[in-house]
């Protein structure tokens, strides 16, 4: 997936290349009539058609030429002025016109009726109002298009994008359709697939049109779909240790379950032995939740949090027990002393670690201490967290997440995951990858505590890139979740009940990957 200014390079790239815009806006306009022909049907049906004066319309027109080539009934709209085209949609609309076919041109308000007769007569809507080069808020005639659209309960096919939808960011900007398909050229751009743009979206297909498939797999494409990593065989011989060996640092008084879902998640997707410091205090109630987790009680605050003098105590149990990955400071709480531990504890691990909530919480007081780390770290932090960290503030995460997790992660030399919908996975070398899984369900307290576990467990059972390890662990966090939904629905889904479909979601990574690139990635036409 690309960036509205990757997408122009890749145009501009190809036209050196010999493969023009009118070319390409053949492809655009064919992709959109063959996602028509194949899903309604052409011959006797009716078609609204309604675009632009930029190549989003210009695309469009081809369709609606098509259409009209198949036997389709359409009403092509054109909204603003047509002086206004440009080669090569300035072509396409002459040839329009030259077909002899109708086009009724809405300048204001007062052309809106004859649209609104034809929407409320038409089988399907094609639209290529607005593409990738919006700029500011919808406003005037188009906007009552939009909204004339999304009045009406049609079929709707957006062109390369939502229009209205911000291509870098999935943003809104003022109003967007409501579309049923979209068709996008070349790459999916970020705003196909960040939220809220994925929703307007609707079922996302792409079309790659002519462009050669080595500008669209350029080094300098770094963004791309979060698919399925081939996880390794699990070891018929295999015996707990070599399934990976956990710690988990987490807890305190009156935060149990951070401490829970972190170390029994581990074990619940797949990892083979999980260990747990907590404090004194607090282990004999976890201790008769959960008999499968390795309890190791630690001293504590008045407050009932870590005391600083544990940190000798989990150093000797990483160094003792071969731990191969830790988890850092879920439930562990804001208390000072406490804090200054997981400082202490990040600095001084030689083992990959995974850094959660309050954890988070200590480290941005010193960031320099994940800079120098020698060993691998991952962050898994919600936006107020990230913004915590990186000193961003929110409308600048909302206008750039991409960018804004990519110089991140660069700048702390960590693995970063922005836990949201369709979760931000960051490479430190630049790359990013944008999880697909998960539903709004999952938006409850202790979730992120279950995919601390997950993402240990892929690093365990073999995954020791431990980049590829994380975006998996995000992967089947999100199809627990989803599986969990579909049994029940989104309203009942909990920690503990994506705890419980855990071992599914692994299997089918295992034994069916294709599932998941069926379900839930773009469709290709």
């Amino acid at each position: 997936m690309c960036s509205v200014e990757e997408m122009r390079w890749i145009d501009e790239e190809a036209s050196k290349r010999g493969i023009d815009h009118l070319l390409l806006m053949e492809d655009a306009g064919s992709a959109v009539f063959n996602l028509v022909l194949s899903v309604f049907g052409v011959r006797g049906k009716r078609f609204t058609i309604i675009a632009g004066t930029g190549n989003n319309g210009g695309d469009a027109l081809v369709a609606a030429r098509r259409i009209y080539a198949y036997g389709g009934f359409i009403d092509v709209f054109v909204i603003g002025d047509p002086e206004k085209y440009r080669d090569p949609a300035r072509r396409n609309y002459e040839i329009i016109c030259k077909l002899g076919i109708p086009v009724k041109v809405v300048r204001s308000e007062s052309d809106l009726l004859e649209l609104e007769k034809s929407l409320a007569t038409c089988d399907v809507v094609i639209i290529g109002l607005i593409g990738i080069g919006l700029r500011g808020d919808v406003v005037g005639v188009a906007r009552l298009v939009i909204e004339a659209v999304n009045r009406v309960n049609k079929p709707v096919i957006s062109v390369d994008i939502a229009s209205g939808i911000d291509g870098n960011n999935g943003r809104v900007r003022g109003v967007a359709v409501k579309s049923t398909y979209t068709v996008t050229f070349g790459l999916p751009k970020y705003g196909n697939i960040l939220y809220p743009g994925y929703y307007y979206c609707g079922r996302l297909y792409i079309s790659k049109l002519s462009y050669p498939l080595d500008l669209l797999d350029s080094d300098k494409i770094t963004v791309e779909l979060n698919t399925p990593v081939k996880l390794p065989e699990r070891v018929k011989w295999g015996h707990k240790g070599v399934f990976g060996k956990l710690l988990v640092v987490a807890g305190a008084r009156y935060y149990y379950g951070a401490p829970y879902y972190s170390s029994y998640s581990f074990l619940k997707a797949g990892g083979g032995y999980s260990r747990l410091a907590a404090p004194r205090s607090v282990i004999p109630v976890l201790a008769s939740k959960c008999s499968e987790v390795v309890y190791h009680p630690m001293d504590e605050t008045e407050e009932g949090t870590l005391a600083y003098r544990s940190y000798e105590p989990i150093m000797n149990i990483i160094r003792d027990f071969g731990v191969d990955i830790v988890i850092l400071g879920p439930g562990t709480s804001l208390n000072p002393e406490t804090q200054e531990l997981i400082r202490a504890l990040v600095d001084s691990i030689e083992k990959p670690i995974i850094i959660d909530g309050d954890g988070l919480t200590a480290i941005s007081k010193s960031p320099d201490i994940i800079k120098r780390r020698k060993t691998p770290t991952v962050l898994t932090p919600h936006p107020l967290e990230f913004m915590r960290l990186t000193g961003i503030n929110l409308d600048s995460l909302q206008e750039d997440p991409i960018g804004s997790v990519k110089k991140a992660s660069r700048e702390l030399n960590a693995y970063i995951v922005l836990k949201g919908a369709h979760s931000l996975i960051a490479y430190p070398d630049g790359r990013v990858y944008v999880n697909m899984t998960g539903n709004p369900g999952m938006a409850k307290a202790g979730m992120g505590d279950v995919l601390n576990g997950a993402i240990a467990a892929m690093y365990g059972v073999g995954l020791r890139d431990l980049g590829d390890a994380t975006r998996m662990g995000v992967l089947v966090h999100g199809l627990a979740g989803d599986l969990v939904a579909g049994d029940i629905g989104e309203d009942g889904v909990t920690p503990d009940s994506v705890l419980e479909y855990l071992p599914r979601a692994v299997r089918i990574l295992r034994e069916n990957p294709e599932y998941i690139i069926e379900k839930y990635m773009p469709g290709e036409i």
